[in-house]
């Protein structure tokens, strides 16, 4: 991509300084092109500036399928750009075009990308409604070109959105094989990346090492194609895995140095998710002044930029951070976003919340409420196969019905818990399955039994704190 740049930076260079060598459509093309390759490269402004021009030429010379097209790749850019207002304008407008036209085929592409500014506004309501108008196009039509690469693609993003990430799978599947087909390198390494996304956490299957290959094999073949937007999730998404399996000091270098790099790009839609995996990192080590620290930059952002992407899991992380650090007045405003994500389907934020909730009652030894979230939290998990999640809401289930002295429920609970954490390969929730257990035995005077758990819950602990050694951090666990 770099080397298209420069040769493109040199062709209108050229044709500036010599305006009678070209005619006026073939420096309209050199611009096009341009900022088609300054989008894709995440030169977000530039890109604007040049799809502008060639709109406003093309508008003043009557030309209505090619003033529709620009309006496409400028709304692209703009989505990029996080300027959801002018992406959706533009999008819009061309939406319409297309119809007046009966063209079905950008009528679709345009549906794909409306699809993906409301899924990035928080609007997955919205974003399932585009994104499977595209897909009925596409079948009914039987578009096997880039088209439908994206319409399959922004399905897949929106089961994704709406915690179902075996039907997400199956639609960046199918996705995959079309891009293959048609040898587009940038929806190969996104779709690659968005199954390795749909394969973690509580969001996901809670398969780490499919996590991990697709993960890989998304980053070297945009490393190939020098498909620089494509870094910062896939990275953030690796050094995830990183930390969910017990690589806390390698993941924190990496989250880190990624951030650092995204904010240098301005990139501010991958900033949150940084946030997002940062906070989840420090929670688990039990950083929560850091946590609050760290968090506060990326709401700081969104109030600045006035975007939505991933504030729900970021307000989550901190309404439990300053939970435990003795908040008591939390839960309400977690519970009113709690609401939004249900109305507008973003069950994958829904599920942190409810995560985030359960904790919290806990922490205020409302039991009743803690099982009336974990209930949910499992009713989610059965209906969409999410192993992670289901651990996450057996924990809770037994760490309340522990508080309720309700000792063979807990520690039926509780042992599910612990065997789908070793199973997943989940860390964290192999040191709190196993604590739990050990309070839950003591508490009973089987003290053998306990020291066993307890012990187990402590190697974990080591581990955890040996994988920090010279990242700077020193973790908090509380193990009994």
């Amino acid at each position: 991509m770099r080397d298209a740049l420069h040769w493109l930076d040199r062709a209108v260079a050229l044709s500036e300084a010599h305006p009678e060598a070209l005619d006026a459509r073939q420096r309209l093309a050199i611009y096009e092109q341009r900022g088609a390759a300054r989008a894709q490269a995440g030169q977000t402004q530039g890109a604007v500036a040049d799809i502008r021009r060639v709109i406003d030429a093309l508008r003043a010379g009557g030309e209505r399928e090619k003033t529709r097209d620009a309006l496409i790749q400028l709304g692209m850019a703009y989505r990029r750009a996080d300027q959801y207002e002018e992406a959706t304008a533009c999008l819009t407008e061309a939406l319409a075009a297309s119809r007046a036209m009966n063209d079905e085929r950008h009528a679709a592409d345009t549906l794909y990308h409306l699809g993906t500014v409301a899924w990035s506004t928080g609007q997955n309501d919205q974003a399932i409604g585009f994104h499977q108008q595209a897909v009925e196009i596409c079948e009914r039509t039987g578009f096997t070109d880039l088209v439908a690469v994206q319409a399959w693609h922004g399905r897949g993003e929106a089961h994704f959105a709406n915690a179902e990430p075996a039907a997400a799978i199956e639609c960046y599947t199918r996705s995959l094989a079309l891009a293959r087909g048609i040898g587009d390198k940038s929806y190969e390494s996104e779709n690659l990346m968005m199954i390795g996304h749909a394969c973690v956490g509580t969001k996901g299957l809670g398969d780490y090492p499919r996590a991990t290959a697709n993960f890989e094999a998304a980053l070297d073949i945009a490393r190939a194609a020098d498909l620089q937007w494509h870094f910062g999730p896939t990275l953030l998404g690796l050094d995830h895995v990183r930390a969910c399996t017990g690589r806390y000091g390698e993941a924190w270098a990496g989250m880190q140095k990624t951030l650092g790099w995204l904010e240098s790009l301005r990139q501010v839609r991958y900033q949150f998710i940084a946030y997002d995996c940062i906070g989840h990192l420090l929670l688990d080590l039990g950083l929560n002044e850091l946590v609050v620290e760290h968090l506060e930059r990326g709401l700081a952002l969104g109030r600045d930029t006035g975007i939505l992407f991933w504030r729900a899991a970021i307000d989550t992380h901190l309404a439990v951070a300053r939970s435990r650090l003795g908040q008591k007045d939390v839960a309400p405003a977690l519970q009113t976003i709690l609401e939004q994500t249900r109305r507008t389907s973003e069950r994958y934020m829904l599920v942190q919340c409810l995560d985030g909730l359960a904790e919290i009652a806990l922490a205020a030894r409302d039991s009743r409420r803690c099982r009336a979230y974990a209930d949910e939290l499992l009713a989610l998990a059965g209906a969409n196969g999410l192993s992670e999640l289901e651990a996450v809401a057996r924990r809770w289930r037994g760490e309340a019905m522990l508080a309720e002295k309700d000792y063979t429920g807990a520690q039926a609970e509780l042992s599910r818990a612990a065997a789908l954490a070793d199973d997943i390969g989940r860390v964290r929730l192999q040191l709190d399955a196993q604590a739990a257990l050990a309070r839950l035995l003591a508490a009973q005077g089987q003290s053998d039994v306990a020291q066993f758990h307890d012990s187990r819950a402590q190697a974990v602990a080591e581990a955890i704190e040996k994988s920090l050694q010279s990242s700077g951090l020193e973790a908090r666990l509380r193990v009994s």
